[in-house]
């Protein structure tokens, strides 16, 4: 797997690579390496809880960057940048200080919406985790665009370390209040403060400051990004949380700590390897393509590979994630296992996909890709709604991996036919 991608790297960004997946190998291990502690300090109920709170954490996220910080990466001038990580900053104080209002006086109603009225006094922290968020995203962003990748490699590693430690001290202490949420909170908070002062001394050196007008400049000249990319992050956060809303509101928090758990056992390390994978093959990517260079061919190339690394664990999981389970967290997060057979391929096309999911943005492609959300969003719905009609988990969990394999497929073959067009270098912009 590692092979195929630095096969296709050049020694620079094969350095870069190494850097940001060795910090998240390292935080990932150590997460796996305590799971089953956790899985025996906390019930899942207790996991049903913190992901619902991170589900909630994600589509508000959204909304506070509107995901102007993928936007730090583009122009040409740092000048540019710079206003660009401001505002993004600036975004997130306001839709944090709005969200304010909602939880305070409709704190109540809100968590008796989502089905589990635990969540009520968690509410309390959203606007906190949300400036964190915005905080941290502008911040990576802007240190992936300096070539950064030390310093990201740390804040990985410093987050990962933080989330695990606290949620082993808390659980260890058994206090009353959540532990996987205060760890997930602590470490973002500590991660975004450390880059976040780094960022803000590197940008100090270059003496630029950023008006009101600057900043709208920017916000116009990439307009797209709330237009198109906030909507469709938006509809694929969503998409990826609908689980665990609809467990919790048409079965128990106890059914959505069950798949959150065996979810986040095998996605969590899929997604911090196509994280890293993307932000260096992004920009590579944008390099040659701006360069006029064909990308298919080794695109194509590195999707086989990752195919052939996959395939055993996708057999193994799909035969004996159960057992697994059983032996590795104990018998109560056997329905984890069960869980988890059924979404394997799912997870696998997932595997597959990730690292591409820059370029329909490189090809400014986002119509597209929203409305191919919104449908995949449609269906995975309706799957959901109808194993929770009748009220049976696994049926729910069939249809649901049906559609999300099928349609994770056409995205992964939408992304390979963009790239075979980029024969030549086209203009700036290619509106749907």
């Amino acid at each position: 797997m590692i092979r195929s991608l630095l096969h296709f790297l050049r020694l620079e960004h094969i350095r870069h690579f190494m850097t940001l997946f060795s910090s998240s190998l390292l935080g990932q291990a150590l997460a796996l390496l305590l799971a089953p502690v956790l899985s025996r300090l906390f019930v899942p109920d207790d996991f049903g809880l913190a992901a619902l709170y991170l589900s909630i954490l994600s589509i508000l996220s959204v909304a506070a960057t509107a995901k102007y910080e993928q936007a730090i990466m583009l122009p040409r001038a740092d000048k540019a940048a710079v206003h660009l990580f401001r505002m993004v900053i600036g975004l997130a104080a306001i839709v944090s200080a709005i969200v304010i209002v909602p939880v305070h006086f409709f704190n109540t109603g809100i968590a008796a919406l989502f089905g589990n009225e635990a969540i009520a006094p968690w509410l309390y922290l959203l606007p906190f985790s949300l400036l964190i968020h915005g905080i941290l995203q502008a911040s990576i962003f802007y240190s992936n665009r300096t070539k950064a990748f030390s310093r990201m490699a740390r804040t990985t590693l410093l987050q990962q370390a933080m989330i695990s430690g606290v949620k082993v001290l808390a659980g260890g202490l058994r206090t009353s209040f959540n532990g996987l949420i205060t760890g997930q909170i602590v470490g973002q908070a500590l991660a975004a403060l450390y880059i976040f002062g780094y960022t803000l001394r590197q940008i100090a050196g270059q003496r630029i400051k950023s008006s009101f007008k600057d900043i709208i400049l920017q916000a116009k000249a990439y307009s797209q990004y709330p237009r198109f990319n906030m909507l469709l992050s938006m509809t694929n956060n969503l998409s990826g949380t609908l689980p665990i809303f609809m467990f919790t509101w048409g079965f128990s928090a106890e059914a959505a700590g069950l798949y959150a758990f065996g979810y986040t056992f095998v996605f969590r390390p899929v997604s911090l390897f196509s994280q890293s994978t993307q932000q260096v093959l992004s920009q590579k990517m944008i390099e040659q393509y701006h360069q006029g260079r064909y990308i298919y061919p080794a695109l194509k190339q590195m999707v086989q590979r990752f195919f052939l690394a996959g395939i055993i664990p996708l057999v193994v999981f799909t035969i004996w994630a159960p057992e697994l389970f059983s032996f590795v967290f104990s018998e109560t997060y056997r329905t984890s296992g069960e869980y988890l057979q059924v979404l394997s391929p799912w997870l696998f096309m997932v595997f597959l996909t990730s690292p591409l999911t820059f370029l329909h943005e490189l090809f400014f492609k986002q119509k597209t890709a929203m409305v191919i959300d919104l449908i995949y969003l449609v269906l995975r719905f309706l799957a959901l709604y109808l194993g929770i009609r009748m009220q049976n988990e696994m049926i729910a969990l069939i249809l649901f991996s049906g559609v999300s394999t099928a349609l994770v497929g056409y995205k992964l073959f939408w992304f390979l036919y963009l790239a075979r067009r980029s024969n030549r270098i086209t203009e700036n912009k290619h509106p749907d």
